[in-house]
């Protein structure tokens, strides 16, 4: 690489390694933290594991945060380069624009074969690992993992109550035992209880002491005023609570924003998980599949047109400000996502092709990115 090439090369790197790490902090705080910093602050989380899963989470924003960030870094490097006329004494020694160019346009390749690894592979390994450490904390120390004062609807068939917690010890429980329609059919109150992990069949058993309980109506179960027997005590008193909606198996059903290349591709091929899937259901299914696809793929190669768009804008700025370029960055990028928005609002009509639509922010960019090289290239 001439000495030129490498001069802007790592002007370049080094300012997009500043600007991606700043907006990788603000979708770090804005997203990953606001999911894992509830359960660190209500004692479900150890410091450890809240460490280990922001170090597992972080890399998967990076793909939202490079194009910015690599815009932002152009538009002050260039810009640097033009406002002190290296720019012009490159030009006056018979360098082309392309030579200016050609480090940023490797730079941009970088982060695209970078970001397509983490939204095609990295990302859903990441979210896979995130959901099985805390269904790991869930059947090692359910009542650790559970929140007092909120109403918890994690175990099938049931809804509960904490009212306290003192260290590892829940008091005050209240528990609706549910129907099939969602309907409370039984009702129990205790002032204590404790919870048994069953690890061979993915259960736990919530054994309440010394309260009562009560029993409506089947056929009337909203009828809170006339109950089918008499309030009973207890001194003891056992319910099993599944743990399947925390604890989902690895091969069963993956939501299609968690697969990799690999299994979207299989989803593809398979079709959708149901039993006898009407031709309309499958058509929509294939679209949200390829929508994911090309979501990832032209995420990825926003890079690059953003950087295509970012190297005449920067000449033109002619500007070494911060604020002013990280300003125009933002805006180029605000119009872009919101068109990116609009197009997947489309998913739920396949016959208007969506999945191929969200290229057209990239292929503007780059359109108007190559004129304006092209322009600036014939001056």
């Amino acid at each position: 690489m001439p000495l030129l090439h490498r001069y802007i090369f790592k002007q370049l790197l080094a300012a997009a390694a500043m600007a991606v790490g700043l907006f990788v902090f603000v979708l770090v705080v804005g997203n990953v933290l606001r999911e894992v910093l509830d359960l660190l602050a209500t004692g479900r989380l150890g410091w450890s594991t809240f460490l280990y899963l922001l170090a597992v989470l972080i890399p998967g924003v990076i793909p939202y945060a490079l194009p910015l960030g690599l815009l932002t870094a152009i538009l002050l490097v260039i810009g640097r380069l033009s406002a002190q006329h290296e720019y012009t004494a490159m030009r006056a020694s018979g360098l082309s624009l392309w030579t200016l160019a050609a480090p940023v346009l490797l730079l941009a390749c970088l982060g695209v074969t970078l970001s397509l690894f983490i939204n095609f592979e990295y990302a859903p390994a990441a979210d896979a690992a995130e959901r099985a450490t805390i269904a790991s904390l869930a059947h090692s120390n359910t009542a650790q993992f559970l929140e007092p004062r909120t109403f918890i609807r994690d175990f099938p068939g049931y809804v509960i109550y904490v009212g306290d917690r003192d260290g590892p010890d829940l008091r005050n429980f209240w528990v609706w035992v549910l129907d099939g329609q969602g309907h409370a059919v039984e009702f129990a109150r205790a002032p204590r209880g404790r919870f048994t992990a069953d690890p061979a069949n993915d259960t736990v058993s919530l054994v309440l002491e010394n309260g009562f309980a009560e029993r409506r109506d089947p056929a009337k179960p909203e009828n809170f005023q006339d109950p089918t027997e008499p309030a009973l005590t207890f001194q003891s008193t056992t319910y099993a609570l599944s743990l399947s909606r925390l604890l989902t198996p690895i091969d069963s059903y993956k939501k299609i924003s968690l697969m990799t290349l690999a299994e979207l591709r299989a989803a593809l091929v398979a079709g959708p998980p149901l039993v006898y899937p009407t031709p309309a259901q499958i058509q929509l299914y294939h679209t949200r599949v390829q929508m994911q696809i090309q979501r990832h793929a032209s995420g990825a190669f926003a890079v690059l047109a953003f950087a295509l768009l970012g190297i005449p804008l920067g000449l033109k700025a002619s500007r070494s400000e911060t604020f002013v370029n990280l300003g125009l960055a933002l805006a180029l990028a605000l119009i872009y996502y919101i068109l990116w928005f609009l197009i997947t609002l489309l998913e739920a009509h396949p016959h208007l092709h969506p999945d191929l639509l969200l290229w057209t922010p990239n292929l503007l960019y780059e359109i108007a990115g190559l004129a304006l090289i092209y322009r600036a290239a014939r001056r």
